[in-house]
């Protein structure tokens, strides 16, 4: 096999992984009009020939850093979260085996024959792990403009606060000189605005499909959701946004009730990001229904609600303590933003099992485990905890031991219902 089959063949299975998922997704409900707009989005972002197109001013990896920073400086984030299986392969000769998937996929974007984002762009590299701390090596060594934001791992410190602030002025210096426009409090109050914005919709979208539960999958509902971070245009994703709400509230498709009545369930750990859809496909098959989805880019829809109660603070200090009281990502030696999440879905009252999803490599999110298992064990709800990576190979061994929590569900619901009557 030539050098240049095998690359052909590794950018056809990055093209297959994502036209996959949109097929399925598509497929899953295809009578509600609005959702094409989200679904070509997402389309639009993986679309190799978009890619080489590309030239991203600012490349943001992950979810942990403010957004409002970016567009207030003239800027759109174009993010890079990881989630191909594709990209995994592209970054083979750049790092060890044994690194987690996210991290591979993430270099892969950047570094491969294929297409060169980061050829004018700014990197910010959040370090929310020693993985992300390579990743900014590597991309510095690859000659790329990176800027490292690190993040205090203990919000209880007297002078986290102070050494966030530092590091979010760091931030805005580097993003102010590789943009040429300043921030001022006019257009941070606007970026403030248009994110704030997008995430009320975005809040506003979870409660409508918990009002019409069965009308959509749990994995459309994230699809829907993660496409905010594809967008080009988040004022237009807004407006559709708004629409799809309205037309999932005015919809009068029967929901039947073998689709309302199946067990509620909360996904939470890893992130699972778009095109790797294999756990949340795997969920709905057998049977179960994603009431919610807990990670830290969900997280952030809810993080903007005190923004507009700032007072007298100016914008800037709003946008970066509120972002770091409801960042509850991987960064944290106790992530009790996570810990605080989880509790208010257990006190709703719609959760009957939890799903931790653990990628391999991902440890720090190993270490919450405990936590959440006595947690969720003083109201008798299952956590069941699924390790896996992008691959698929593991898909049927997966079904069979979660066709089994599925079982210990099913027995639990019954054991509630006679104990109710």
């Amino acid at each position: 096999m030539t050098a240049n089959h095998e690359k052909n063949q590794l950018f056809s299975s990055y093209e297959s992984e994502y036209m996959d998922t949109l097929r399925t997704l598509f497929n899953e409900n295809s009578q509600i009009e609005e959702l094409r707009y989200f679904l070509n989005t997402i389309y639009r972002y993986f679309k190799p020939d978009n890619m080489k197109k590309r030239q991203p001013q600012v490349i943001v990896l992950g979810s942990s850093i403010p957004e409002e920073l970016i567009y207030a400086t003239g800027a759109k984030p174009f993010w890079i979260l990881g989630g191909s299986l594709g990209t995994v392969a592209w970054s083979d000769d750049l790092v060890p085996r044994d690194t987690d998937p996210v991290s591979r996929s993430v270099l892969g974007f950047l570094l491969n024959d294929h297409f060169d984002l980061g050829a004018a762009a700014l990197i910010i590299v959040p370090i929310t792990c020693d993985s992300s701390r390579k990743m900014a090596y590597l991309l510095s060594k690859a000659g790329k403009k990176v800027v490292t934001v690190d993040i205090p791992p203990e919000k209880g410190d007297p002078l986290a606060g102070l050494k966030w602030q530092s590091q979010m002025e760091n931030l805005a210096d580097k993003l102010s000189d590789h943009t040429g426009q300043r921030l001022t409090k006019k257009k941070l109050t606007q970026a403030t605005q248009l994110v704030e914005g997008a995430r009320k919709l975005m809040r506003d979208f979870i409660q409508v499909c918990q009002e019409k539960d069965g009308l959509i999958s749990g994995a459309l509902r994230m699809a829907i959701l993660n496409s905010y971070y594809y967008s080009t245009d988040l004022k237009s994703w807004c407006s559709h946004l708004r629409k799809l709400n309205l037309e999932l509230l005015e919809s009068r498709q029967v929901i039947y009730e073998k689709g309302k009545n199946k067990p509620q369930i909360l996904l939470m750990g890893s992130p699972v990001y778009l095109p790797n859809y294999k756990i949340p496909f795997l969920i709905g098959d057998i049977g179960l229904q994603i009431g919610a989805a807990l990670d830290s880019s969900t997280q952030k829809i809810y993080a903007s609600s005190s923004q507009h109660k700032a007072g007298k603070r100016d914008p800037f200090t709003a946008i970066i303590e509120t972002h770091y009281r409801y960042d509850c990502s991987s960064a944290y030696a106790k992530n009790d933003m996570l810990y605080q999440s989880a509790l208010w879905h257990l006190k709703q009252g719609r959760i009957e099992g939890v799903v931790f999803h653990v990628l391999k490599g991902q440890i720090e999110y190993d270490f919450e485990l405990e936590r959440f298992e006595q947690l969720f064990g003083t109201a008798n709800i299952p956590v069941f905890r699924l390790e896996t990576d992008y691959q698929y190979q593991d898909v049927e061994q997966l079904r069979i031991r979660m066709e089994a929590f599925m079982e210990m569900l099913a027995h639990h619901r019954y054991r509630e219902e006679k104990r109710a009557v």
